[in-house]
């Protein structure tokens, strides 16, 4: 008989480990089958110890032990895997069983059977080699090439590769760059297929003899291939990496951890990296792959208009759009007949709507965020109904919970009606654009137009075959801009730097140097305040002084990556919520927290609050800080280092 300590693969148990018996031998990196809250549960066997051995603490236990039910699959994951999800559940205050579901697809844990294959025997090479970590900053025409360069090496050792990328299109069009002449031995691994198509994938590349490359999502790292000697994770600043819900990991932590512990070179890739990854260079944690650019080069014409000259229209009090210059660059695209892509942060016809008469903004009834303006979909010319009104094209959305209101209601502080939209929303944008250009072939591409990555594509594809065409998108349109474009427009991003966030100048200033990388001939950026310096740098490429004012701004005020920031947040009844902090503040005195509503203080009717601490980057993980954290509520969520803090 034996005792078996296993880490159950669930979200939301409080306990990280748990005991039962059974009279087989389990070998440690097992999947088992535990009864859990009535249900089966996987779980991973941590450590087993024969019954006698273990007597006194049976005897003294409070609850009797339950039978282990069955053993799904023997020595699944490695142990440098699992070494990975410890590191990366201690950074990140998680349980190991939560970490694991995060790190490894839920969809296959449910047939591990079916993908365990036996474990080819390790060289003694692999085992004693220490992984080297480097960063890499530059086009990405140039990171492509001597990634390319850089796999024939790895395949030349015999050895694999593993290529980490954030998101579908990504990995599409990265297979297209890396897969020539070793498309046999090139495999793409996501989300998105079926799990019958993994399955197959996964077995294929388990028993491959020859060196492989894998493109995928981090989520796949846990295959069975002993002789990966690099991984390169490109997009390094995406958000994507970090996951939305609870636990809240970053992939990118654990897949340099994986790195370290199967003694593989990790690669870290961007066009710009973050500010903690380029100071972690700064302070020699990880070495140049190729020195990097902190000016990057561009063919194109970059220019900034100030809008309170060229967007003023004095004849009708009105402000214009699209300036002069931008309208003569779509003019030239349109008799050259090559492609222009302009740039909406916002969706929807108007951001913000505020009242005439008072000023108030006109909010969301469930939470407290701005309603937008949007078209109501497929809405044309209004008919009037039998009494002669007009019916309204427009719907209020709330972009934070989705409720649609209908745009006949008085402002609810002092009953006004003349509700006055601002702001440039993206489709006023194309409805000015088309009456502007009426014979132009415009595109359209945002969340509200598109929902399914092969649409998006599609639309992309028509683009670049039309000669002369024009698309309008948010951000999300980027990364289906694969090939470079003779004139790249920017309508607006003011709004985004008026967002208290300490990332907010990084995201804006990448956001442009990406845009800029995708101009070959015009770069041109409207805004009302053109004088700002991050706008003047981000045209010139300036990396190097970008970053310089940037961490000088970030260690005055401690943020990263001078500091670890824990963001702990409650979201629910408002009373509640004040007491949750309360007690954040308590149980966290000695670290100072700050407590603070959310910048969106109601969502959906509940009532968001957050704290937030700030203790040196060198002292985190802290065991004592994190039992408190794991001590906490669950209605309380914790977050290491979030992308943002407001």
């Amino acid at each position: 008989m034996y005792v078996v300590t296993v880490a159950p693969i669930r979200r939301g148990i409080p306990i990280d480990e748990l005991s039962y018996f059974t009279k087989d031998t389990v070998p440690l990196g097992a999947l088992v089958a535990i009864p859990l809250r009535g249900k089966s549960t996987s779980a991973l066997v941590l450590r087993i110890l024969p019954a006698h051995e273990a007597k006194s603490e049976i005897k003294s236990a409070e609850f009797s032990l339950k039978k282990l039910e069955r053993i799904e699959a023997t020595s699944f994951f490695h142990p440098e895997f699992i070494t990975a999800v410890e590191s990366t559940a201690t950074y990140f205050a998680a349980s190991m069983g939560a970490t694991i579901q995060a790190v490894f697809p839920s969809t296959l844990m449910n047939v591990a059977s079916d993908l365990i294959l036996p474990a080819p025997q390790k060289e003694a090479s692999t085992l004693s080699r220490k992984s080297e970590r480097f960063i890499f900053q530059a086009e990405d025409s140039e990171r492509f090439a001597t990634y390319k360069s850089h796999i024939r090496e790895v395949f030349a050792r015999g050895k694999s590769c593993y290529f980490i990328l954030p998101s579908l299109q990504d990995i599409e069009h990265t297979y297209t760059h890396l897969e020539k002449g070793i498309q046999e031995y090139t495999f793409i691994l996501h989300s998105g297929l079926s799990k019958k198509e993994i399955i197959k994938r996964w077995r294929a590349i388990a028993t491959s003899t020859h060196p492989v490359l894998i493109i995928g999502t981090p989520l796949f790292l846990a295959i069975p291939r002993d002789d990966i000697a690099s991984i390169i994770l490109d997009r390094e600043s995406s958000g994507a990496y970090i996951r939305e819900g609870r636990p809240f990991i970053d992939m990118r932590y654990f897949a340099e951890q994986f790195a370290v512990q199967i003694g593989a070179d990790f690669i870290l890739g961007d066009l710009f990296l973050r500010t903690e990854t380029l100071y972690r260079h700064a302070q020699g944690e990880l070495e140049a792959l190729h020195r990097p650019k902190f000016r990057i080069p561009s063919t194109a014409t970059s220019t900034v208009v100030d809008m309170r000259i060229s967007g003023e229209q004095p004849a009708t009090g009105r402000i214009a759009i699209y300036s002069r210059q931008l309208v003569d660059l779509i003019e030239e695209t349109r008799i050259k007949g090559t492609h222009c892509f302009i740039l909406g942060v916002r969706r929807g016809f108007a951001p913000m709507t505020v009242c005439g008469d008072c000023s108030t903004v006109i909010t969301c009834t469930h939470c407290s965020a701005p309603v937008v303006l949007h078209r109501k979909q497929g809405a044309k010319t209004p008919t009037p109904d039998n009494l002669g009104r007009e019916p309204s094209p427009n719907i209020f959305l709330c972009h934070r919970c989705g409720l649609e209101r209908d745009p006949e209601f008085t402002c609810a502080n002092c009953g006004g009606w003349r509700l006055v939209p601002l702001g440039i929303g993206i489709t006023q944008a194309e409805e000015t654009l088309r009456a502007r250009f009426p014979t132009a072939p415009i595109f359209r591409l945002d969340r509200d137009s598109v929902g399914k990555h092969t649409d998006a594509r599609k639309i992309v594809e028509q683009f670049y075959q039309t000669p002369g065409a024009i698309l309008l998108g948010t951000e999300m349109a980027l990364p289906y801009l694969t090939e470079p474009v003779a004139t790249v427009a920017v309508l607006s991003v003011n709004s985004l730097l008026t967002i208290p966030d300490f990332r907010m100048g990084e995201r804006v200033f990448r956001l442009l140097l990406t845009l800029r990388q995708k101009a070959r001939e015009h770069f041109l950026v409207q805004s009302r305040e053109p004088e700002t310096p991050l706008f003047t740098l981000a045209t010139q490429g300036n990396i190097g002084e970008f970053l310089e004012v940037e961490l000088a701004s970030r260690k005055r005020l401690n943020y990263p990556p001078y500091s670890t920031l824990l963001k702990f947040t409650y979201e629910g009844r408002k009373v509640e919520g004040q007491n949750a902090m309360s007690e954040i503040e308590r149980l966290f005195g000695i670290y100072h927290p700050v407590s603070f509503p959310g910048f969106i203080a109601r969502v959906k009717g509940k009532y968001l609050m957050n704290a937030l601490i700030k203790i040196p980057r060198t002292e985190w993980p802290n065991p004592e800080l994190t039992s408190l954290i794991r001590a906490l509520p669950t209605e309380i969520t914790t977050r290491i280092n979030p992308e943002s803090v407001i």
